[in-house]
């Protein structure tokens, strides 16, 4: 049986009432109007790795520019390298810069992260980030960096931001097309499937970015469903289990999912 728009919603509600965390959620077509799900979409949170959407658009930024180029080396040092990491375990090296964002994004990297921080510059990443629009995005640390954190610096996004960031780059009103196309290629690749698509068993293309710390679980991005495309953020923080709560996560994904998944759609 088909779901109705207003069932959804009050499954989504239901689902959302029940949860102990604080949780903003977004839902909305691609190609924009009313969004079919929205709660506290523009609230500002701390943004964990889906910051890392916004530093592969800046570092994709210098490549139109012409101050950076695709296989440009970038060294990664014996200091760069994180105890996290699960690329660089042979040691420092010479990388192109494009393996550099493949990481980043496909296994959430820190080391190539913090590495494409030091690069770049926080005033270009949040340069970036302001030039599709955003009003709660800003980068102030590096992944990692507690004692920033201590001091009261720290990354913050929110629903809306990450939506006008995936919105810029399938429009295409950002970069170049190609560059748009290589963007999209790469959250594609996204290893992580604990969360958006936790519960999708469907073979739908996801380009997404996850988000994980202590009691903070996020996943944003954009389902390709042919014909009708959506985008659909779920920010978790404040969770009562220090896991975070990636279930819920997948949960609300799948429904808003199998709404869509329908052959109409009200």
């Amino acid at each position: 049986m088909n779901l109705t728009r207003q069932e959804l919603c009050a499954a989504l509600d239901a689902q959302l009432a029940a949860a102990q965390e604080q949780v903003c959620v977004l839902a909305v077509p691609l190609a924009g109007g009313v969004p079919l799900y929205e709660r506290g979409a523009g609230r500002r949170a701390v943004s964990a790795s889906t910051i890392k959407v916004f530093i592969l658009l800046a570092a994709l930024d210098e490549v139109r520019r012409g101050r950076l180029a695709l296989d440009t080396p970038v060294a990664v040092t014996a200091e760069d390298i994180l105890p996290d990491t699960g690329v660089f375990v042979d040691g420092p090296g010479m990388h192109p810069l494009e393996e550099l964002l493949v990481w980043m994004i496909v296994l959430s990297d820190n080391t190539a992260t913090n590495v494409l921080i030091g690069l770049l510059g926080a005033e270009c990443i949040n340069a970036a980030a302001c030039s599709v629009g955003t009003k709660n995005t800003v980068l102030e640390r590096k992944m990692l960096d507690w004692d920033a954190v201590s001091a009261g610096r720290n990354n913050y996004t929110s629903a809306e931001d990450l939506l006008r960031v995936f919105r810029a780059l399938y429009d295409e009103t950002v970069l170049t097309p190609e560059l748009c196309a290589l963007a999209r290629s790469i959250l594609r690749r996204q290893r992580d499937t604990r969360m958006l698509t936790r519960y999708i068993w469907q073979d739908v293309p996801c380009a997404h970015k996850t988000g994980g710390l202590d009691r903070l679980s996020h996943d944003a991005g954009v389902f390709e469903l042919p014909g009708r495309p959506y985008f659909i953020a779920v920010l978790i923080w404040d969770a009562p289990d220090i896991d975070g709560d990636e279930p819920l996560a997948g949960r609300v994904s799948k429904l808003v999912f199998d709404y869509y998944s329908q052959e109409d759609t009200q």
